[in-house]
C-alpha cells in the first residue's frame, strides 16, 4: 500500500515564532524539511488533516501547495470533517477524523501523522506513528527524519 502522510499545515508547514508576525504562507525551512520526507519516501501520498482542507481555506492551501512546487497528484484526499458531529469532543476531533479515514481505507498500513496538535490525537491514535511538531518551529529536519523512520 502507498505510504500515507496525514498532514497539518499550521504549526507544521507554517512556523509561528514567538513575537513574529506570520501570514498564511508556508515557511521555506519547513517546506524543505517536508521535501526531505518526499525524497526519502517518493511513493508517499498526502491526506490533509488540516483545517485548511475545508471550504474557507482550500483555495489558499492549493495556492501555497503549488507555489512551493508540490504536485496536485501528491495530495490524494482529506480527512472527513467531523465538526458537526455532536458525539465528537472538540479535543478529540483531529484524531477521530484521521481514525475515520483509516477505517475507510483498511489497506493503508504505512502511515504517519505530522501535526502540532498533540492533545487532539494522542488519545485516539498510536503515538508511535505520529510526529508532533512545535508550532514555533514548524517541521524541522529532525521531525522529517522521524517521519521517514516511521514510514520505513
Amino acid at each position: 500500500m502507498t505510504p500515507i502522510i496525514f498532514l497539518d499545515i499550521d504549526g507544521v508547514l507554517i512556523a509561528y515564532p514567538e513575537g513574529e508576525t506570520t501570514g498564511p504562507v508556508f515557511t521555506p525551512r519547513c517546506v524543505a524539511a517536508f521535501k526531505l520526507i518526499l525524497a526519502a519516501v517518493p511513493s508517499a501520498k498526502v491526506v490533509f488533516s488540516t483545517t485548511w482542507r475545508l471550504d474557507r481555506c482550500v483555495d489558499r492551501l492549493h495556492e501555497q501547495w503549488l507555489e512551493h512546487g508540490f504536485s496536485v497528484s501528491l495530495a490524494i484526499d482529506g480527512t472527513p470533517d467531523l465538526r458537526q458531529d455532536s458525539s465528537v469532543l472538540r479535543r478529540h476531533q483531529r484524531g477521530l477524523e484521521i481514525r475515520a479515514w483509516l477505517d475507510d481505507h483498511p489497506a493503508a498500513t504505512r502511515w504517519v501523522v505530522i501535526d502540532d496538535e498533540k492533545m487532539s490525537i494522542e488519545e485516539i491514535l498510536n503515538n508511535d506513528r505520529c510526529v508532533f511538531t512545535a508550532p514555533k518551529l514548524g517541521l524541522t529536519e529532525e521531525d522529517a527524519f522521524q517521519a521517514i523512520r516511521i514510514l520505513g
